[in-house]
């Protein structure tokens, strides 16, 4: 199991590679997650397909709902060219919301970053976002794209400070630990 400081590291470093391929190449990153929506489309209505298949009863049933739930968002996706991308940008958002919130809940258990982290990394994400739709003109075109890759890239940035920050460093006004003592029989204490 992967320790809060290595999980941070990881996502930030994931988040920061993420968030300069979505800003500097829009169109390529799009039609990458357009390739993985449709093997994942592909892969999961042969994995449920084949569940549905072979389960007994009720539970057979549910595999082949949530197979037709995926041929239908295949579908939609034909119908909807934008419906992938949208798709895909709620899911990174949603996995940037959780990597933020878990980053959010590691400075709340460090008194000190829980007060310079947090709103640092808020400002500094609306602050990217304002600065690049100034100066950036073709920042609009792939607006969706475009902002959860520069809040990607911001919350990237702050994981990493976040895993690479040490607490019990001074200045750090955690808890302190305390040693145990234990009682042996036949020794005065």
């Amino acid at each position: 199991m992967v320790d809060k400081k290595t999980s941070c590291l990881l996502r930030g470093f994931v988040g920061i590679i993420f968030g300069i391929l979505a800003l500097l190449l829009p169109d390529p990153t799009l039609n990458t997650f357009k390739v993985l929506f449709w093997l994942l489309i592909i892969l999961g209505i042969a994995i449920l397909g084949f569940l549905a298949i072979t389960g007994k009863g009720d539970e057979s049933g549910i595999w082949f709902g949530l197979a037709a739930a995926l041929l239908i968002a295949g579908v939609i996706s034909i119908i909807y060219a934008d419906f992938v991308a949208i798709l895909f940008l709620l899911i990174i958002a949603g996995v940037a919301f959780y990597n933020g919130f878990t980053d959010i809940t590691l400075a709340l258990e460090h008194p000190r970053t829980k007060y310079i982290f947090i709103p640092a990394m808020v400002l500094f994400g609306f602050a990217l976002l304002a600065v690049l739709f100034y100066y950036y003109p073709g920042f609009a075109n792939n607006l969706y794209l475009s902002i959860v890759g520069t809040l990607a890239f911001a919350f990237g940035l702050f994981s990493i400070l976040l895993g690479l920050y040490r607490p019990g460093e001074p200045g750090d006004e955690a808890v302190p630990v305390t040693a145990s003592t234990t009682h042996k029989p036949g020794r005065r204490s």
